[in-house]
This record gives C-alpha cells, structure tokens and sequence, in this order.
C-alpha cells in the first residue's frame, strides 16, 4: 500500500479533490479505515475553507461509507 504513503501535508490545502482520491483509492484496497480518514480531512479542509459543496460531497461519502 505505498500509493497511500501520502498524507495530507505533502496535498496542496486548496485541493480538496487529492482527499477524495486518496480515500477512494484506500477503499479500492479495501481499507475502510484509511478512507475514513482522508474523506474526515477533506471534510474538516472544505469546512476550514467554508466550501460548502465539498462540505456536502465528503459528508456523503462518509455516510455512505458508514
């Protein structure tokens, strides 16, 4: 799983899509944890940057992931 190695620090802050992509991508590997936590920062980033689309879009993919 070194495709997952990356973390938020190294994304850039205003690009919420590298969240949603690395957290499918650890759902693709079976790694529901994982992708908990990324779809988790890329809602708290969207909220920080009070878009609330992405707000919206990362709520439901932890909903449905839940």
């Amino acid at each position: 799983m070194k495709e997952l190695e990356l973390t938020a620090a190294h994304s850039p802050e205003a690009d919420l899509n590298v969240y949603m992509e690395m957290g499918n991508e650890a759902i693709k590997y079976g790694d529901e944890s994982e992708c908990l936590k990324w779809y988790s920062k890329g809602l708290a980033m969207a909220r920080q940057l009070k878009n609330p689309e992405k707000e919206h879009l990362f709520s439901n993919l932890i909903i449905t992931l839940i």
